[in-house]
């Protein structure tokens, strides 16, 4: 038998005999890739659908034309003529963008959440086109009927055949839609099918003549967007610039001329931050697997310590030995790594999904490309050679004269005995890295994830330093607790502090996630609490499918029961910053108004509510978020420069407010400016505050009765509201949760390893034990006691590692983000931490307590 096979052949004994620990310590890297594969497929695949929606609203265009405000009121159809005018255009084709509902729908019961804020309600979108012009754009598939033929008032519709079959109808029959003058009738002459232009909006989609869209909807002479077809369909890079810097300098400031896909990046771009915590959350998991790995194989080579001094002294050298534990480890990456490979794409579709939740738009499953296969495999194995590396190096340091021994000592190298230099270090450079921030925006959240590994690991690194004085501390407790046999077991902690470092540092990350995670919840919720009793403001929160005019405002005023109406208008505008222009945006509110439902959430205690609202009423003035007034140092009396219909316009700044609508990414202007430099004049949302003494629920169906059908209203209290949001931050933050969970879930893993091997190690002096007259009771009680002590240390380190990295990272994510929050540090977060990292290690200490409980005097007297 070759040397080869030899070592193949011990390799496989080894893991016949641990099964179980192979498979358990193999479970974190199948985890940590299946998280790292399935969130890259999942990127994947909203990017595609993304850049895949845009291409089909697009169609073949090579430029397009929008207000710079993204507003519904969209800009005058003279622009058309102007357009089509510049040499090297071939056709324009103008499009309006009409949003609005079946009058048979039902009003739904809840506002949509989503990470963007409040999402649209769904409902039917239609676009007004010229029937001449579009098609040599986009593609419609007509399955049956005929499509539009001209332009004119005429009111018939196409729309896609899937939603139709939904709602019962055919070629033939009449839909009823609601307008803002009522109920209004589109007759059914054709049927395209859902490819193309025909996915937007998941389907829900319909294509009337722009003539006839202009006149039922209240927009004579506008236009949302202008699709451009150059002369040239294969125009050069340089070609079509020249031609949108042309066009830019003919229309005007007002309007801007983007590339089609640029549209997709500016939503690929605000899930960045998503995605980035998505890969960080697959570090985690990684990181955790290589934690169990680390554990598993050290506790293996203490196990075979004679083993591997039998194989010294048979001849095989050194780097065979290392060779050994490597090849175990190698097996494990392998094996490990498919099947995360499995589990990370059956876990896509889950993400997928969710996803497709966020983007309120429907995402095919895309197929997994080879290289992130093969680089999620390769994470795993690379991993797991790298947690297996230094057990394999300690195993190939082993001696002949280990054989010697009834069974190996665990060595306790330089990270045992000055490991807390190491520490420290870690510590300070994370610490300092976190506070002082002194990187770019753009790589502040991805070294803030490699400087959370950092801490843990400097932590980690004091621990065998500490053993000595926590088991002296601990002492009279654990002897109180478990008597005198539980002193012994106690003090077992301090024969091997690499295999109790270990065990206890699994534990304290496991803890100190759950005190990160309950830490950045409450502060959050506090926070958002604070700021949603003013953005959800008044009692009832009135919005509609379809754009509202500002007199409905006015009609609510007048119901009985309500003391005042606040009406809200959002809308993207951009901003030049220093580095470019960035979307943000625009919340129009009139401030009196406002100030009589609801209050401003100043960043600043101190300010005052009468002089900000003078200053909004004067004119040329905003509030800014306090996400972007931290991201941009800009404060209270600084100037921004925003786009509007007559170019880029300076607003001073009022106030610094907290707002987390659209993540941060908002300003706060007045109805009137609004109205002055956007050119919009209708309503997203009405805040309504009831009279005191007044029911909510009889004011809300007093304006259901005279105007929730007219209007189309969606009424809802906003106690509702509040309780469904906060359900969904619960929801969002329950990711951490599950991370910390596993986390947890490990160390418990490594309190049994740990355990286990102690039982093995002193199965001769527990012999010794039981024959000097100790029952099997106390043989349980000095091993429950051993691991009450591990959970005790644990549980302590963890919540104080994770209480100062809760601080730190609230700081740090405070400077990265612009969010200003206040820190909460929940008691009953510690209780739980501590009470839950004691009950698992007694729960993790059953099985090795009632294996060592069972060892026969006589066999442990003669154990080798």
């Amino acid at each position: 038998m070759t040397l080869l096979r030899q070592i193949r052949y011990l390799t496989l004994r080894s893991i016949r005999a641990r099964w179980l620990r192979f498979i358990l310590s193999g479970f974190g890297i199948v985890l940590g890739v299946a998280v790292m594969l399935s969130i890259s497929v999942t990127n994947r695949a909203a990017l595609n659908s993304i850049m895949r929606l845009f291409s089909n609203t697009s169609g073949s265009a090579k430029l397009t034309v929008t207000t710079s405000s993204q507003s519904t009121s969209g800009f005058p159809d003279i622009v058309l003529r102007t357009i089509r005018n510049i040499p090297n255009v071939e056709v324009a084709s103008p499009i309006l963008h009409i949003t609005t509902i079946a009058a048979d729908d039902a009003s739904p019961e809840q506002i949509a959440f989503g990470l963007f804020g409040t999402q649209g309600t769904g409902g039917l979108t239609l676009h007004g086109i010229d029937p001449a012009m579009d098609p040599s754009l986009r593609e419609y598939k007509l399955v049956t009927g005929i499509f539009l033929q001209d332009n004119s008032t005429k009111r018939e519709v196409v729309l896609v055949e899937t939603y139709a079959v939904d709602k019962g109808l055919q070629v033939g029959d009449w839909l009823e839609i609601i307008t803002p003058n009522g109920v209004e009738s589109l007759k059914i002459i054709g049927l395209i099918a859902r490819e193309g232009a025909g996915q937007i909006n998941n389907g829900s989609f319909g294509i009337i003549r722009l003539l006839a869209a202009q006149e039922l909807f209240n927009r004579t002479g506008e236009l949302d967007q202008v699709d451009i077809l150059t002369t040239d369909p294969n125009p050069s890079p340089i070609e079509l610039d020249t031609l949108k810097n042309n066009l830019q300098l003919r229309i005007g400031r007002g309007l801007s001329v983007t590339y089609p896909s640029s549209q997709g990046e500016r939503m690929t771009q605000m899930l960045q931050n998503y995605q980035i915590g998505l890969n960080f959350m697959s570090g985690i998991a990684l990181f955790v697997g290589a934690f169990l790995i680390f554990n598993a194989f050290a506790m293996t080579v203490i196990e075979r310590t004679r083993e591997f001094g039998m194989l010294r002294t048979i001849g095989m050298t050194r780097n065979q030995v290392t060779g050994l534990i490597l090849l175990e480890a190698g097996a494990l990456g392998i094996f490990g790594s498919m099947a995360g490979i499995s589990l990370g794409m059956a876990l896509a579709r889950g993400l997928t999904t969710l996803m497709g939740v966020i983007l309120n738009q429907e995402l095919s499953f895309v197929e997994v490309p080879f290289n992130d296969m093969f680089f999620s495999w390769t994470a795993g194995v690379f991993v797991t050679f790298l947690a297996a590396g230094i057990p394999a190096w300690q195993a190939g340091r082993i001696s002949p004269m280990e054989a010697l021994r009834v069974r190996g000592k665990s060595g306790e190298g330089w990270l045992i005995s000055e490991g807390w230099k190491l520490g420290i270090t870690l510590l300070v450079i994370s610490t300092v890295l976190l506070i002082a921030n002194p990187f770019p925006f753009d790589v502040q959240f991805r070294l803030g994830s490699l400087t959370v590994f950092g801490l843990f690991s400097g932590a980690t690194l004091l621990i065998p330093n500490t053993v000595h004085s926590w088991e002296k501390i601990t002492r009279p407790i654990i002897k109180w607790i478990y008597g005198a046999s539980g002193s012994l077991g106690s003090r077992n902690i301090q024969r091997s502090r690499q295999r109790t470092t270990l065990t206890v540092a699994a534990l304290m990350v496991g803890v100190a996630m759950v005190i990160m995670t309950r830490s950045m919840t409450e502060s959050f919720a506090g926070d958002l609490r604070n700021w949603m009793s003013a953005y959800i403001g008044g009692d009832i929160f009135a919005s509609s499918s379809v754009p509202m005019r500002s007199d409905v405002g006015q009609r609510i005023d007048s119901v009985p029961g309500v003391e005042a109406v606040a009406p809200i208008r959002y809308f993207n505008v951009d901003w030049q910053t220093a580095d470019g222009v960035e979307q943000i945006n625009f919340m129009a509110l009139d401030p009196v108004a406002y100030a009589r439902v609801t209050d401003f959430v100043f960043s600043d205690d101190n300010t005052n509510t009468e002089q900000v609202v003078q200053r909004l009423q004067k004119g040329n003035a905003i509030l800014i978020s306090s996400v972007l007034s931290e991201k941009y140092g800009l404060k209270t009396g600084d100037y921004i420069e925003l786009r509007t219909r007559s170019g880029y316009l300076a607003f001073e700044i009022a106030a610094v407010v907290v707002d987390f609508y659209n993540q941060g990414l908002v300003v706060q202007g007045t109805w009137d400016d609004m109205k002055r430099y956007f050119r919009i004049n209708d309503a997203s949302t009405f805040f309504i505050k009831v009279n005191e003494g007044q029911s909510i629920d009889e004011v809300k169906r007093r304006i259901d009765d005279l105007y929730g059908k007219r209007y189309r209203l969606i009424l809802i209290s906003n106690t509702s509201i509040r309780e469904q949001a906060l359900t969904l931050m619960d929801q969002a933050f329950s990711m951490f949760d599950v991370m910390a969970l596993i986390s947890i879930v490990v160390g418990s893993l490594g309190i049994v390893n740990t355990l286990t091997m102690s039982v093995i190690e002193r199965t001769r002096e527990i012999g010794m034990l039981r024959a000097i007259g100790m029952t099997r009771a106390q043989i349980i009680y000095m091993v429950l006691a051993e691991a009450g002590l591990i959970g005790v240390i644990g549980g302590v380190l963890g919540v104080g590692t994770g209480m100062v990295l809760a601080r730190i990272l609230f700081i740090g994510m405070t400077t990265m983000s612009g969010y200003q929050l206040t820190f909460v540090m929940p008691p009953e977060g510690i209780l739980i931490s501590l009470i839950a990292a004691v009950i698992i290690s007694q729960i993790a200490a059953i099985f090795p307590s009632r294996r060592a409980s069972k060892v026969k005097i006589l066999e442990a007297v003669h154990y080798e």
